[in-house]
């Protein structure tokens, strides 16, 4: 019998004024798990309706027979069409991590630094690519150019290198991965990263909420939004 896959999915604003992620879960005619995860950028009003627009034009595209790609498609073009309506719209946009779960695989695709965690026996890995100017700047640690609180303060460390804004997009990342037997997936905004890797791993056993309450007891000043979708084998 095939792995039948359950997903839950919170958020909390942190300590900004408003909430500016969005995420949906949708169970596909196919028995597949869709789960999307979407962090706006582009003000109170912009970034907020980027990214409920990329998730919305997202799910629907999907559950009407597409695929990922066809998702990440729409979605994009749903916030360029949104945004050329309202001059005070201009310039939003938003990152975007999807995955969809059948049986024993993943499949996923993303736009921007939103991370997607697989969690096997306490251990986390990253599956999907960071399109932030992040990796760079840690690359520059490794060279002996920076040191690692100098990259992690780094003014240009959040900057995006991609994102969904209604442009051809050049920066994709997309893969399937087999999955053993006991195994999370998480797809967060990047507002989780208030935690070390190890943290978030040793967290995700707890609830949604109680991973999410883990984040804001870091009580990092400047706490960005942070919404987590996590997946995982129905019992």
């Amino acid at each position: 019998m095939a792995a039948r896959w359950r997903g839950e999915g919170g958020q909390h604003q942190g300590a900004r004024p408003y909430q500016e992620d969005s995420w949906a879960l949708s169970t596909l005619g196919d028995g597949s798990l869709l789960a999307v995860v979407a962090d706006g950028m582009g003000g109170h009003a912009g970034g907020a309706i980027a990214s409920k627009t990329a998730v919305d034009a997202f799910v629907h595209a999907v559950e009407q027979g597409g695929g990922l790609p066809d998702g990440l498609e729409a979605a994009n073009a749903a916030v360029g069409r949104v945004a050329a309506g309202k001059a005070e719209l201009n310039g939003m946009g938003a990152t975007l991590v999807a995955a969809q779960v059948r049986g024993d695989e993943v499949r996923w695709i993303s736009v921007g630094d939103s991370p997607f965690y697989l969690v096997s026996s306490g251990t986390l890995e990253r599956l999907n690519a960071d399109h932030s100017m992040a990796p760079q700047i840690d690359a520059l640690v490794k060279r002996g150019m920076l040191t690692a609180e100098e990259a992690e303060h780094h003014p240009g460390r959040h900057t995006l290198r991609e994102a969904v804004m209604g442009q051809p997009l050049s920066l994709i990342d997309k893969g399937s991965r087999r999955l053993g037997p006991d195994i999370k997936l998480l797809l967060c905004s990047d507002g989780i990263q208030s935690l070390s890797e190890d943290e978030i791993a040793r967290n995700a056993i707890k609830t949604v909420q109680g991973l999410i309450g883990a984040v804001l007891g870091a009580a990092k000043e400047h706490q960005d939004n942070v919404t987590v979708v996590k997946l995982e084998r129905a019992r």
